[in-house]
């Protein structure tokens, strides 16, 4: 039985590929790339093989464009993928965007490639598929005969986590609320519109990409049925640190906290106002 671990991009993940690493140094690992990362998630994952020497697949989803017909996927290098948004505007394409209570994006840009990725390389029921839920988060921890989790193998907490990754000679060097997709869905009101503080740049290219290839006419995909430019207005009289600030009074947030990934088979997680840098 061959095992796989599923790199999502955040500390927890990486934490989880350094242990199985050295438990069994012929552990897969796969990291499934949207395209909307942030510069520096993408960064960490190649300061991970580069010190570990790790065996990393990066895969992109390549859908068909007829409906219900089944996405394959294409192979990169560790030094090809980055934030061009290039699997997202696929997925638009194809399907329009995703919204909250639709959240179909981690299926297709994550599970679906993986699954056949690993099928046609390893075969069907020839592998174990290892993912970054710890201990402190049993409500994202679905039991599968085929996926193993990190709470499974460690003790480790979020903060416990975060003190082991202090002690390393490189880290994930951004605030929680740029972790994960830059402008997710899953994430509260307040985290995009800080992440739109924060990455102006990001948040417009993000917006172009949407008009350029969403095929729904609408452009709602957030909580309160709002859409990106209409969360940005939302908050557009609060500065930057105000809103930070309000929102730690408000336990929103947690700078470099890790408590939650969007893992390719994460569809038990839900919509969950700590989306972090996991």
């Amino acid at each position: 039985m061959i095992d796989i671990v599923s790199l999502s991009g955040g500390r927890t993940s990486g934490y989880l590929a350094h242990i199985k690493k050295e438990q069994n140094p012929d552990t897969e690992f796969i990291f499934m790339d949207t395209g909307a990362e942030h510069p520096k998630t993408y960064e960490f994952i190649r300061n991970i093989v580069e010190h570990w020497k790790i065996k990393l697949t990066c895969l992109r989803v390549i859908p068909n464009p007829e409906m219900n017909k089944p996405s394959t996927y294409e192979i990169l290098s560790v030094n090809q993928i980055g934030p061009d948004l290039e699997p997202w505007k696929r997925m638009l394409s194809k399907y329009g965007h995703p919204y909250v209570g639709g959240a179909f994006c981690t299926d297709r840009m994550k599970t679906v490639p993986f699954i056949k990725y690993c099928d046609e390389h390893f075969g069907r029921g020839n592998y174990t598929t290892w993912l970054g839920m710890r201990i402190d988060e049993p409500k994202r921890i679905s039991p599968k005969p085929s996926i193993r989790y990190l709470a499974e193998i460690s003790d480790f907490e979020k903060q416990d986590v975060i003190n082991w990754w202090k002690e390393q000679p490189f880290d994930l060097d951004i605030h929680e609320h740029l972790g994960n997709c830059v402008f997710c869905i899953k994430k509260s009101l307040q985290k995009v519109a800080l992440a739109t503080k924060d990455e102006p740049e990001m948040a417009a290219q993000f917006m172009q990409i949407l008009q350029d290839f969403d095929t729904k006419p609408d452009k709602v995909m957030y909580r309160s049925n709002t859409s990106l430019e209409q969360v940005i207005a939302l908050f557009s009289d609060t500065g930057r640190d105000e809103l930070a600030s309000r929102m730690t009074s408000m336990r929103q947030y947690d700078t470099g906290s890790c408590s939650e990934s969007c893992e390719a088979f994460g569809g038990q997680m839900g919509f969950d106002f700590s989306m972090e840098a996991a």
